[in-house]
């Protein structure tokens, strides 16, 4: 795998919590390592996780995949994905194929953080 596809990740913990914070685009070869990263992170026991997607201009179809994977993950341990800030394009994406009632579509980190 050519290392320059791997999607970079910022990562902040609070206990169960973590902050995720991608860059750049989350296409079909980027999806992978970034759903390899976060399922990672759920079996070394984060089980809430709020995407930051102020910083990722495009998805396709592998990221929404990688998504739902993780999702399943995290929900079997009681937790939660959600999605925070995201660009008008990746909303727009998540807004047509209903991720936005399953994620839910924060306007910042903490919001998502605060939600019930």
């Amino acid at each position: 795998m050519d290392e320059s596809s791997v999607v970079s990740l910022e990562v902040e913990r609070r206990g169960a919590v973590c902050l995720v914070s991608p860059h750049g685009r989350i296409g079909e070869i980027e999806a992978h390592p970034f759903q390899r990263e976060l399922l990672a992170l759920v079996d070394q026991g984060a089980t809430k996780i709020i995407l930051d997607l102020s910083d990722v201009s495009f998805v396709t179809s592998s990221f929404l995949g990688a998504l739902m994977v993780v999702h399943k993950r995290v929900r079997q341990r009681g937790g939660y994905v959600r999605v925070a800030s995201p660009q008008p394009l990746v909303q727009r994406i998540l807004e047509i194929t209903k991720l936005t009632k399953l994620f839910g579509s924060y306007r910042t980190s903490r919001e998502a953080l605060a939600a019930k």
